[in-house]
């Protein structure tokens, strides 16, 4: 029996290693003096600090907290109406077909309930002419819609412990049908209102697919940010805030199994009084606990931001007679990149929150993680935006379209910075739509202790003395080019047969692969658990911050270059605040703080000529002219190509799994 135990109890404890280890890990991580997920440097509040330097952080923050308390208070009223009313159905299969009808939205995946709230949201905005669909109030609704059922299966068993004719006793004795339930019900039922409330809003702080198809483009909560930071690698100020919220969470958690227990244990004692206590040791203990969570928040609210500040010269931005722009008081929608843009984080500058301060225009800041989803989320006409910043080949797409709006470049004399050789690329032969940002290539990294001397070629990515060591792209595009350029083929080829043969390279390749990744490149290749990777340049300079043992070199077959450049799209609803905000982009200063942070090449003359541009120089982002690889760009492919190559990468994935 004891040897029984015994085993249980070590069982027990792996289960709870597992589920518990990668936070622990986290949380350690999040006190760490360096970026390093890997090495701990010394313990530091160095991001607890900074996590609120960045103005779209705050910003997230708040809207998180903002949606999770207002669709939790919705949600728990008419979820406890709701429940009352099944409570009181005296036919059982009426009341089972209800309960059905109420359990199916917690049994649906969530991604089959986001993408058909999208469409409704869709379908009935187009329907009364709105100028979007998607807001804040289609995200509120969305969140109100998965949490009634939980609410209601909290409220229901605490109501089925009560008495139905306890209020009919209260009634015959004088009481209004209202006070009954008020004063005889509801306390019966309050520990499950609150056990409700607490889910709720547990479950409205985390939730990211129901969010990602439902938010409009001016409101985007935490783990929206989260996931778009897949340009780059999450950085450590992240660690730092998932631990504030993992805390919160169990201490909401713990808070309701106490509350359980207490209710379950003080059955007795509450009935010998007038009124039971709990309701209202449960609501002091609620908002008690959400007011601590505000506070540290609060604080860094307060002390939060960079005393960085730009100086543009003259008085393009503003009337001189008011001290702002002409377009003060409107607010522009902004789509980019994850980790894209110069936020105050580290003493940096914040660009959008300049640009706020020097403009008085609002800018709301939302991030996308591909050029796909950014497309997807403009054609379905739900969201409008205002600046737009994509890669190459999707803007030739989206001109192709109809879906760009021509620039006024009257508007934006800074566009003298741009170098002539990114003007009148082939996506944009006439300068009409677009406004370089970076400039990036791809080329391989490696780990210096694990390759033998120096690669020179995207051959090495299928050596077999790699094996299980060597990473490649997780996106079909990027994967097939390293075989395009290998086998000699155009990157842009519609000829099947040759897509066809290099899926048949990728699939050899599948023997060495340790996987195919992102944004898990950074932890694998700073940590050593890699041998050899392709990235783009400009993300090697982060990743060896962190690792210094990890180089890199454009192979001797070429590479692919890219072009990520700001565009407006049809849907702008603030055309001329749009074309300031580009202009403020290509000032000298804003472009060598984003050059900075970014460590991608920065198409910006004043940028390469300064003397204070630290990678000015650099012979990976700005290499030598006999030192420059051959280079091709991706264009936008029809959609038979589009679909042939898609259809190729399934089975090349396949092949490996």
């Amino acid at each position: 029996m004891r040897k029984t135990s015994s085993i249980g109890n070590i069982f027990t404890t792996l289960v709870y290693i597992l589920l518990y280890a990668p936070l622990l890990v986290m949380v350690f991580f999040s006190f760490n003096e360096s970026k390093s997920t890997s090495v701990f440097s010394g313990f530091s509040l160095r991001w607890y600090r900074e996590l609120f330097s960045s103005s779209d952080t705050v910003t997230a923050v708040k809207n998180t907290l903002i949606l999770a308390v207002a669709s939790a208070v919705i949600a728990t009223v008419l979820g406890t109406a709701a429940a009352v009313g099944i409570w009181k159905i005296k036919n059982r299969s009426a009341r089972s077909a209800v309960m059905t009808v109420t359990n199916i939205p917690m049994m649906n995946p969530e991604i089959v309930t986001g993408v058909s709230m999208m469409l409704l949201f869709v379908f009935v905005g187009r329907m009364i002419g709105a100028a979007q669909s998607l807001s804040f109030w289609t995200l509120l609704i969305a969140h109100i819609t998965f949490n009634l059922p939980y609410v209601i299966l909290n409220v229901l068993p605490k109501l089925r412990q009560t008495d139905k004719y306890l209020s009919e006793a209260a009634m015959d004795l004088g009481s209004t049908p209202a006070r009954a339930f008020f004063n005889v019900v509801l306390p019966q039922a309050y520990p499950g209102i609150m056990s409700g409330f607490i889910m709720a809003f547990t479950l409205s702080l985390d939730d990211f697919v129901i969010s990602y198809y439902t938010n409009g483009a001016d409101f985007q909560t935490l783990p929206l940010k989260i996931f778009a930071m897949t340009k780059k690698t999450v950085k450590p100020d992240m660690y730092a805030l998932s631990t504030l919220i993992f805390v919160v969470v169990l201490l909401l958690l713990v808070m309701s199994n106490l509350i359980s227990a207490k209710d379950d244990n003080g059955k007795q004692k509450a009935r010998k009084k007038k009124s039971s206590p709990v309701p209202r040791r449960v609501g002091i203990a609620v908002c008690a606990l959400i007011l601590a969570s505000l506070v540290p928040l609060g604080m860094y609210f307060g002390s939060g931001g960079t005393d960085a500040q730009i100086h543009v010269e003259g008085n393009y931005y503003i009337d001189s007679s008011t001290g702002l722009s002409e377009y003060a008081g409107t607010t522009i929608n902004v789509f980019n990149w994850g980790e894209y843009i110069s936020d105050g984080s580290d003493g940096t500058v914040d660009v959008n929150a300049e640009f706020e301060r020097i403009t008085g225009i609002k800018v709301n800041y939302q991030n996308f993680d591909s050029n796909e989803s950014m497309y997807g989320k403009l054609k379905s006409g739900a969201v409008s935006y205002d600046i737009i910043i994509p890669s190459d080949y999707m803007i030739e797409r989206l001109k192709n379209e109809g879906m760009l709006r021509p620039l006024d470049f009257s508007m934006i004399d800074n566009y003298d910075y741009v170098d002539e050789k990114y003007k009148g690329l082939y996506f944009d032969e006439n300068n009409e739509y677009s406004v370089p940002y970076n400039v990036g290539m791809v080329g391989l990294i490696y780990n210096t202790k694990l390759v033998e001397g120096t690669p020179d070629s995207w051959s090495i990515m299928w050596d077999e003395r790699y094996e299980d060591n060597i990473l490649t792209f997780n996106n079909p595009r990027d994967a097939f080019a390293i075989a395009q350029i290998l086998l000699g083929i155009d990157l842009n080829t519609s000829d099947s047969a040759q897509w066809r043969a290099a899926a048949d390279k990728l699939i050899e390749q599948n023997d060495v692969l340790q996987g195919r990744v992102m944004d898990e490149i950074f932890n694998k290749m700073q940590q050593g658990n890699a041998a050899i990777a392709p990235y783009y340049a400009g993300d090697f300079l982060t990743m060896q911050e962190i690792n210094p043992d990890l180089a890199f070199v454009y192979p001797k077959e070429g590479t692919n270059i890219f072009v990520d450049s700001v565009c407006v799209p049809k849907s702008c609803q603030n055309y001329e605040a749009a074309m300031l905000y580009i202009n403020f982009l290509l000032e000298p200063e804003v472009a060598l703080a984003n050059a900075e942070y970014i460590c991608y090449a920065s198409p910006n003359t004043a940028v390469v000529n300064d003397q204070n541009y630290s990678l000015a120089g650099n012979e990976i982002l700005y290499p030598a002219d006999e030192d420059m690889p051959k280079v091709q760009y991706y264009h936008d492919m029809d959609e038979e190509t589009r679909k042939l190559y898609n259809d190729l990468w399934e089975e090349v994935v396949r092949s490996g799994s």
